[in-house]
């Protein structure tokens, strides 16, 4: 099953910290927005600079990701470091 996880209040070093974190796993964000799909993780991101928002859509985690986190244990990682810099979870 996919998420989708939006984020307001997001600073640009925030998401520059975040495309860093998730780099270190191996997660590429080469840009403000496009998708991914890197060892069974997936999903389609946009970030805007102006309005400081952040949407993940289509987020999945399957094999072989998914032997180590789940979506739920990556969207939590993802909104603590929103959060630490400022960022916020939109319902």
């Amino acid at each position: 099953m996919s998420k989708r996880i939006q984020y307001a209040g997001v600073k640009p070093e925030a998401f520059e910290e975040m495309k860093s974190r998730l780099k270190q796993m191996g997660l590429s964000l080469n840009s403000n927005s496009g998708s991914f799909n890197e060892k069974g993780v997936s999903g389609k991101y946009n970030y805007s600079h102006e309005s400081e928002t952040l949407e993940i859509d289509e987020l999945k985690v399957g094999f072989p990701a998914s032997m180590m986190l789940n979506s739920d244990s990556l969207e939590k990682r993802m909104t603590e470091l929103v959060v630490q810099y400022g960022g916020t979870p939109v319902s």
